[in-house]
């Protein structure tokens, strides 16, 4: 139950990062999204007002207070409801074409909630841009992108800044770590590997980096896994699930249909055949 204003724009052009939807709501029950179920492909923003939201991140919760708002890819691995404590969510949501979607996924694993209370000019231009959807009052396709665009780039200085304040105290050679598991995931590595790299004992890298993701590196190494192919499945659907599996470093394709459909509803044959990109997006995907 609650209200709800949405808008949805389309054109005939769609070379460029343009908005595509979004709209205000205010919910008080049975308010569920599970972003690994849902179909399509673009990018989401959805700040609230008043009230509180949940966000579930793998095994990482977060609580959306005002002035709080998280990014989503859809498909992707949020699942966003109304809190259990709270009466009610207010919120405005904005859906943007996936041009910018790998930039877009780099801040949701930066900063997975971004607080706008010390950007009060931004809070009032995203008001802006939800209320010019709502009427649909663009001049025209360009001034979408225009406005688009610079929304995105206000946002992208936001998240680097917010990142860069939290890594001030984020240990280098978790850093480091990260970056590592982000090249090698396809490869067959174990946490010894890890710690002998790294110079820390198993138990220090386990601990410290459960400290700082709530989950601990091998569940992390999953979830990248799944993301790298939930991506490779979306930009090659002809691939096989064999193929897929062996990409993303699962020894066995048995077991990766199983992990993936755990992680996501679908099993990989179903979630390419649902996620195809459209030919107006392929472009981007192929750079």
């Amino acid at each position: 139950m609650g209200l709800n204003h949405s808008f949805q724009l389309h054109y005939d052009h769609t070379q460029y990062f343009h908005l595509i939807g979004g709209g205000n709501e205010t919910v008080t029950a049975n308010y569920y999204w599970d972003c690994r179920q849902r179909t399509g492909n673009y990018c989401l923003f959805q700040y609230t007002i008043k009230g509180q939201g949940h966000l579930q991140i793998g095994d990482s919760h977060y609580t959306l207070k005002p002035g709080d708002a998280f990014l989503a890819t859809i498909p992707g691995n949020q699942i966003y409801s109304l809190a259990p404590d709270s009466i009610n969510w207010q919120f405005i949501y904005l859906e943007f074409s996936p041009h910018f979607i790998d930039q877009w996924h780099q801040m949701t694993q930066d900063t997975p909630i971004l607080n706008f209370k010390e950007h009060p000019v931004f809070v009032k231009n995203c008001l802006a841009l939800n209320q010019i959807g709502l009427q649909n009052t663009f001049s025209d396709y360009f001034e979408n992108t225009s406005r688009s665009a610079q929304f995105f780039f206000d946002l992208l200085r936001i998240s680097q800044h917010t990142h860069q304040s939290a890594q001030d105290k984020y240990p280098e050679w978790l850093i480091h770590y990260r970056q590592w598991l982000d090249i090698h995931y396809d490869q067959d590595i174990s946490l010894e590997d890890a710690a002998d790299i790294f110079n820390k004992s198993k138990y220090t890298l386990i601990k410290v980096f459960k400290y700082y993701h709530q989950q601990s590196p091998k569940q992390y190494l999953i979830d990248l896994r799944i993301k790298k192919a939930m991506r490779l499945l979306i930009e090659h659907p002809e691939l096989t699930v064999k193929t897929v599996a062996q990409k993303c470093g699962f020894q066995s394709a048995n077991y990766f249909t199983k992990v993936f459909h755990k992680k996501t509803m679908y099993s990989p044959l179903k979630f390419a055949k649902e996620n195809t990109l459209h030919d107006s997006s392929v472009h981007y995907f192929n750079n």
